[in-house]
């Protein structure tokens, strides 16, 4: 009885243990996005923050996880952050205020008001950004997972 309790619980730990990275992908991106991953393996990516993409707020270095423009159901809203090339070529991270136009003719304006900057077109715009994260090892093992099982794990990628 006791060799059958000691083989339940390290099974029961095994489980926890490769499970883990999962649960706290889930948690980062939440359900319907961690979903909705494998649905779309190539629409999310994450990036890790450097000093070349301005407007990211991280306390050192960290994460960015973004819904690519190529997602069959991409829409970009007001107050969604946005990453985009600014005109210089520059990666840039910022909140949009507003939107003026439909489809393809849309214009984003990050700024306070439409007459204060130029706007960003959608030609401009890699994806939108999902979650911004501090570094860690956990979120990096995480990621790392989560990525690998989205582009290796897929039933779709199987067939």
């Amino acid at each position: 009885m006791k060799d059958r309790t000691k083989k339940i619980l390290e099974f029961a730990t095994f489980i926890s243990i490769a499970s883990l990275p999962f649960i706290v992908a889930t948690n980062i991106l939440g359900v319907d996005t961690f979903l909705d991953s494998f649905e779309n393996p190539d629409s999310y990516v994450y990036l890790k923050d450097s000093e070349s993409i301005s407007g990211v707020k991280t306390s050192q270095q960290g994460y960015i996880i973004i819904q690519k423009i190529e997602h069959p159901s991409f829409s970009i809203n007001e107050k969604d952050t946005v990453l985009y090339f600014n005109f210089e070529g520059f990666l840039e991270c910022n909140k949009i205020n507003e939107v003026k136009g439909v489809g393809t003719f849309a214009r984003y304006y990050m700024g306070e008001s439409s007459s204060s900057e130029e706007p960003v077109f959608k030609n401009q715009i890699v994806g939108k950004v999902i979650k911004v994260l501090d570094e860690n090892i956990l979120t990096y093992f995480s990621l790392r997972i989560w990525d690998i099982s989205i582009s290796n794990l897929n039933i779709d990628s199987v067939l």
